[in-house]
């Protein structure tokens, strides 16, 4: 363990966060004669028409319960090559890591019930290894292909690939992105569309709508400021890969000038679809359009009652669909013929907001009109949608659960870096459950309980930092969770370990917390310190999703059913958080994952990448002292 746990710091040391100043020669991968599958025509579903979105096809609609059965799909291939590039999309020079050559990378689009192959090949000169999470994807009894690395898999090692392939059991829109370290955060991101019925008619489908923040620097070079207590800010805001940073090429040579906004084509009195998801790496944003409401169909993969507001709040990770009716009178000046779409800073209600535009008139190229701010723009706060509005289509009633989360709950907190015993530390990193997130890539957790599982499952070891909890119920049983942002430990705050006293410090900020493998309820939630003798839970058809915001100072209760066996990360979507060890996994059905993964097929892949691996960093080492200061995810 020693020498793998000296790794990721490498890429913080300050001499090399300059990601284009590196060389490395390996063996090319020969390009595979892959090709994206995608059939324009086979994309939509067969009674699937803008007057019937509720209808799929035969036997399938909005109402069928989609964790039950399925279409049959066609198989789609892609090829994603992840390369050090450089970019200005928001008018200023930078360093990125990008799926083929792009920001965002290529929207892989298939339908309900499709299974995806996508083989990924790292061309990284920068000693990267790289993993790719299908963010939200159930992965049912695949849980190998869930694309984190030391969880799920061994990195990707540079000039090597390797193939995922999934089911897509659910519908609706999301992204994928890296699951090594802070990669995701300097651009490997891009949006994942599965096609299927909506809750609402709609005429036309814009896609995705990818918000994100944007940073000059690399997040490598500037994750140690949030172990300071100081996360950087970013520098601009982009939708769909478009912003605008103000600065002068003849003063600043990384100022590059000439960017582009997002826009969108309406025609008075359609009806458009619109997938928000918000792709940053620190900030949760509020979006609206300048006089235009909307209906809001889906949360996350989970289609909803229609609902009608005019503003919205989407965390990291979140998804949202909603149908924009173009019923803004035309006219013949920017006034009332572009608008704005906005996308702030929920924390922040003076941040510039004006991201995108909307234009009824396809031939103009002024910019919108700016109305006057209103006081719910900038006092929206950053909060999830209330919960009553969230009401799935396919309901889910949740019956006995277990009973022992209140007393065995996680507390989201701080402790001394790298000494947790340190009362006054000026470093800290983050915890959710006895211990700050880490892994060995080398030693991925589904290793480790495959060789437990084999042994019986009994008394299983693992190393500090691992923090697996084990969710070893009877299958169909709902297990429930609470979540803590702020609680009362000890007169001193802290918990002692041996004879030692570990020093927790709580902070107050809103946790978007995400978890793989499941859609999960949220049972309750609270803007106050939880009180057990005074909360309810919603146990009839709750909001149902795989992210929810853990509010400032506040609490949730989730719960999802034990259905899925696998090593499954729940973790903070905060990049800089989750790089800070805000995280856990749940070993789920620990005994039959051995013989699941065993009987996968997928072994002699898995190892020959874990294989790959080892070899390339014991190469990489012999002349470089690189210390893991991050938590691997």
């Amino acid at each position: 363990m020693g020498f793998w746990k000296r790794l990721t710091e490498f890429l913080f040391i300050h001499r090399f966060t300059d990601q284009t100043k590196f060389s490395h020669t390996y063996s090319p991968v020969q390009d595979l004669s892959l090709v994206d599958a995608f059939d324009a025509k086979s994309i939509d579903g067969a009674c699937n028409s803008p007057t019937n979105r509720k209808c799929w096809s035969t036997d399938f609609d909005i109402y069928t319960d989609y964790e039950e059965i399925i279409p049959e799909g066609k198989v789609r291939k892609f090829l994603l090559y992840v390369t050090n590039e450089r970019i200005a999309p928001d008018g200023y020079w930078v360093d990125r890591m990008l799926f083929n050559g792009t920001y965002p990378g290529p929207t892989l689009e298939g339908n309900w019930g499709d299974t995806f192959e996508i083989t990924v090949v790292n061309k990284l000169t920068n000693f990267n290894g790289t993993s790719i999470h299908w963010h939200g994807i159930r992965q049912l009894n695949t849980n190998w292909m869930d694309g984190v690395s030391g969880v799920t898999e061994c990195p990707i090692p540079p000039g090597e690939n390797f193939t995922y392939s999934w089911r897509a059991t659910q519908y609706g829109t999301s992204w994928y992105h890296s699951h090594f370290s802070l990669q995701y955060a300097d651009g490997l991101a891009g949006a994942l569309k599965i096609n299927g019925p909506t809750s609402m008619n709609y005429d036309v489908d814009l896609g995705p709508v990818l918000i994100t923040d944007n940073f000059h620097k690399t997040t490598f070079s500037q994750v140690q400021l949030e172990y300071l207590g100081r996360p950087p800010a970013p520098d601009s805001m982009l939708m769909n890969g478009n912003g605008r940073y103000y600065c002068c090429p003849s003063l600043d040579k990384n100022c590059k000038g000439d960017s582009k906004l997002t826009s969108f084509h309406f025609e008075q009195n359609k009806t458009y679809k619109m997938s928000l998801v918000n792709t940053a790496a620190s900030t949760h944003t509020t979006f609206w359009i300048d006089s235009h409401k909307f209906w809001v169909v889906a949360t996350d993969f989970v289609p909803i009652e229609p609902y009608e507001t005019d503003m919205i709040n989407i965390a990291i990770g979140q998804r949202y669909d909603i149908i924009v009716n173009a019923t803004a009178v035309k006219g013949h000046n920017s006034r009332n013929v572009n608008f704005w779409m906005h996308a702030r800073d929920c924390q922040n209600g003076g941040a510039r907001s004006n991201l995108g535009i909307i234009r009824y008139d396809a031939t103009s190229k002024s910019i919108p009109w700016t109305p006057p701010p209103r006081q719910d723009n900038i006092c929206y706060g950053c909060q999830d949608e209330p919960s009553e509005k969230l009401k799935p289509i396919v309901k889910r009633n949740i019956t006995q659960h277990n009973e022992d989360y209140i007393k065995n709950s996680f507390k989201v907190h701080l402790v001394g870096y790298p000494n947790e015993f340190k009362k006054d530390s000026l470093m800290h990193k983050w915890v959710l459950a006895n211990s700050s997130f880490y892994l060995d890539w080398a030693e991925p957790s589904l290793s480790l309980v495959k060789i437990a599982s084999e042994k019986g499952w009994d008394n299983p070891q693992f190393p500090v930092g691992y923090e697996p909890v084990t969710l070893d119920y009877k299958n169909g049983t709902w297990v429930a969770f609470l979540i803590e942002g702020k609680f009362t430990e000890s007169i001193h705050n802290s918990t002692t370990k041996g004879h030692r006293k570990v020093y927790k410090t709580q902070a107050p900020v809103a946790h978007p917390i995400h978890v793989h493998g499941h859609d999960f309820v949220l049972l309750d939630s609270g803007t106050e310190e939880f009180n057990p003798k005074n909360f309810n839970l919603q146990l009839d058809n709750p909001p149902r999703r795989d992210v929810v915001l853990l509010p400032v100072d506040g609490y949730i209760i989730i719960a999802f059913q034990i259905n899925n066996p696998g090593v499954w990360l729940m973790h903070c979507h905060i990049a800089f958080h989750a790089s800070g060890g805000l995280a856990l996994q749940f070993v789920e059905s620990p005994e039959v994952i051995g013989p699941m993964f065993k009987n996968s097929g997928i072994l002699p892949t898995y190892s020959e990448t874990c294989a790959n691996w080892a070899a390339y960093y014991t190469m990489f080492n012999k002349h470089n002292n690189a210390t893991q200061d991050d938590s691997g995810i």
